[in-house]
């Protein structure tokens, strides 16, 4: 992993135990805003390091330029897939450090200590999934499935540049 995977990983994680050591609450007027019902009540099941970030990633995106209200969607919904997997921090920390071994450490079975490393893997695909169900708009769910591993031959135009931005946020935050 590059120092700057690294870096952004350390500052993800000092921001998590900053939350966790200040338990304020977040200001997520702006999930409100962007978010319908269906949505806003997935961002809710998210842990708040993951909520944090997601405003975090809209902060960033809302200061480049305008936004789309599906570009809205994804930013704020991109890591819903995490949602109720256990991804601790310590577990965090451990997806960093196992990088390219950790599917070998994930099982599909959700009483398995095991089982958040899975989540991490598929999180982008299930988040897809929850936020189609939710009703979000098909441009957010594209955005979502790809995030982690943007295939350039799937997204071309309008979303390929989103996405593009949606990562540039996604690593700044």
């Amino acid at each position: 992993m590059a120092q700057s995977r690294w870096v952004y990983r350390l500052r993800q994680g000092l921001m998590r135990i900053g939350l966790a050591l200040r338990p304020t609450a977040l200001d997520e007027a702006p999930a409100r805003r962007w978010l319908a019902p269906q949505a806003l009540a997935l961002y809710a099941s998210m842990a708040p390091g993951d909520r944090a970030h997601g405003l975090c990633v809209l902060a960033r995106l809302e200061s480049q330029g305008e936004v789309t209200p599906w570009l809205a969607e994804a930013a704020l919904l991109h890591d819903v897939g995490k949602a109720g997997a256990r991804l601790s921090l310590a577990y965090r920390a451990a997806i960093v450090l196992l990088g390219s071994r950790l599917p070998r450490w994930a099982k599909a079975d959700p009483a398995s200590w095991r089982y958040p490393f899975h989540a991490h893997l598929e999180h982008a695909r299930r988040g897809a999934d929850l936020c189609a169900q939710a009703g979000c708009d098909p441009r957010a769910v594209a955005l979502v499935r790809w995030h982690e591993a943007p295939p350039a031959h799937v997204l071309e135009g309008e979303l390929q540049e989103a996405l593009a931005a949606l990562l540039a946020a996604d690593d700044q935050c």
